[in-house]
């Protein structure tokens, strides 16, 4: 897990080609890998990554790393990469899957990425040919931004860094979509001409070049056994590191079925002094015969922290429960470096049960509006490339397969996003079980009847939850991962009012 800064230009005389400026926005860049900085010129390229040690704790593992002509950015982690090593003779020197991914690339170019089971964000570039090419994983896990103007192109893991490096202001338009919807749409960013590089995204110096990953019905039949398996084996893979695996524990279904099938030991629970599931999460623990440390904050500090994190990125937070997840992460031991988190399972098994009934009932008529009154933390939103997303997405799709392709395209990368930044800026690195090729395929498109009824939603966790014989969570109410201040408040219109008035006033934003 990692922050990286890749940048090219042929010109002299322009921000980009200012190699001093470079290294001071790397420099501002360590705390999503404080473990070692380093900068380089690589031709008209310059290279910039900041490593948080996971996978072989040798300075050989540093990056950017370099073979033959080529030289390799690289953030996340690949879960199957010493199984590609095997599989494709790879003649690799440390235990690091970054060489993995590059001996890979030199035996099969770009196309080596499709066999990448993990999260990451890559940039390789060849010093002969002056080409670079990067990729993003199929789901957004980790992050991935591109500058990409009159010649002159900047990549990183953070948009503002590339802002820091180009000039680049805040896109207003973005803002507003914030407002609403947490995040700015798909494909763009917090900064003018700085875009979002898409889920499943290969790009290059010539353009969009392929992608990872396509949103379609497989004919694989669902079979609870075979998911119960699926998760095990998934759950198992994300526990591949060389330092000490933690977990987030809640009350809920997702995070308790992690805490039942792993070989994790130790938990955290975290929470507002008046707003928790510390107690659940304890009995939960208690059952399964694990440690649990619990994190507590008061009203004050979840504001101090959310003023500490926008100041950090140089963007809006996505939500308020950001705090809570830096909070949490920060407590953690030094050799604690990575946590199990249970993103991705209300949007794969229709967890949002309100709005996923709606849209099941056969007298329901999709309109914009109504959509964005269920959706939406803002009364009012004026913006036309966000309807234009929404049109696209919808169109000749049934309103159920609508509302899961928009959870799953757009809601679950906002809430990955925020679960990448919140972790590293602790320095330290959450792993999504959940989310991955394998379980997606196998739920994706399936009968809506096999996620939710008029009682339950996530079904087949729940299934799952009863054969493990852990039912406490089955009969906790859902109150998600929760960062509300005033229990009384009748509006979340309010409640997220505030939230955004605090950021705003952070990055000297006027509200007008």
């Amino acid at each position: 897990m990692c922050g990286f800064i890749f940048s090219h230009t042929t010109k002299k005389n322009s921000k980009v080609a200012d190699f001093q400026n470079f290294q001071h926005v790397v420099d501002k860049l360590s705390w999503r890998g404080p473990d070692n900085t380093k900068c380089q010129k690589n031709k008209d390229a310059f290279l910039g990554h900041c490593r948080l040690t996971i996978l072989d704790k040798s300075d050989s593992a540093n990056q950017p790393m370099e073979f033959e002509n080529l030289s390799i950015l690289f953030n996340g982690e690949i879960y199957n990469h010493l199984s590609l090593r095997k599989k494709y003779n790879l003649d690799c020197q440390t235990s690091s899957d970054t060489e993995t991914i590059l001996k890979g690339y030199i035996k099969f170019g770009y196309k080596f990425f499709n066999n990448l089971d993990g999260m990451f964000s890559i940039v390789i570039y060849d010093n002969l040919s002056n080409n670079w090419y990067a990729a993003r994983d199929s789901f957004g896990i980790k992050p991935l931004y591109i500058y990409n103007k009159n010649n002159e192109v900047v990549i990183s893991s953070e948009a503002s860094s590339i802002a820091k490096i180009t000039g680049s202001e805040y896109d207003m338009d973005s803002i507003e979509e914030w407002k609403s919807l947490r995040r700015p749409i798909p494909g763009k960013s917090f900064f003018r001409d700085i875009q979002e590089v898409l889920p499943g995204q290969i790009i290059s110096n010539s353009g969009l070049i392929d992608s990872l990953w396509d949103w379609v019905e497989t004919t694989e039949e669902f079979n609870l056994e075979k998911l119960q398996d699926l998760l095990l084996v998934e759950v198992n893979k994300h526990e591949l590191n060389d330092f000490t695996n933690v977990g987030l524990l809640s009350g809920g279904i997702d995070s308790s079925i992690i805490a039942a099938i792993s070989s994790v030991n130790k938990f955290y629970s975290v929470g507002l002094s008046e707003n928790n599931e510390f107690a659940e999460a304890k009995d939960t623990a208690d059952k399964l015969g694990k440690k649990i440390k619990i994190v507590e904050l008061d009203n004050n500090k979840l504001v101090e922290n959310w003023r500490y994190l926008t100041q950090l990125k140089g963007e809006p937070l996505y939500l308020p429960n950001e705090s809570l997840i830096f909070e949490v992460c920060k407590n953690m031991l030094p050799n604690e470096k990575v946590v199990l988190t249970g993103e991705g399972a209300d949007e794969i098994f229709f967890g949002y049960d309100r709005i996923f009934r709606k849209f099941l009932d056969k007298n329901y008529n999709f309109e914009i509006s109504g959509f964005l009154q269920q959706y939406s933390y803002s009364e009012n939103l004026n913006s036309e490339r966000f309807f234009d997303y929404i049109y696209d997405l919808k169109r000749n799709k049934k309103n159920i397969d609508f509302l899961e392709d928009f959870f799953l395209q757009f809601h679950l990368p906002g809430l990955l996003r925020r679960m990448d930044f919140a972790s590293m800026a602790a320095s330290k690195e959450a792993r999504v079980p959940f989310v991955n090729k394998s379980l997606i395929s196998l739920m994706y498109r399936k009968s809506p009847s096999l996620k939710i009824n008029n009682k339950y939603s996530k079904i087949p966790l729940r299934n799952i939850l009863k054969n493990l014989k852990l039912t406490s969570p089955l009969n906790r109410s859902k109150i998600g991962f929760s960062a509300t201040i005033n229990q009384n408040s009748q509006s979340r219109f309010n409640e997220y009012s505030f939230f955004q008035k605090t950021i705003l006033e952070s990055l000297n934003i006027s509200e007008n």
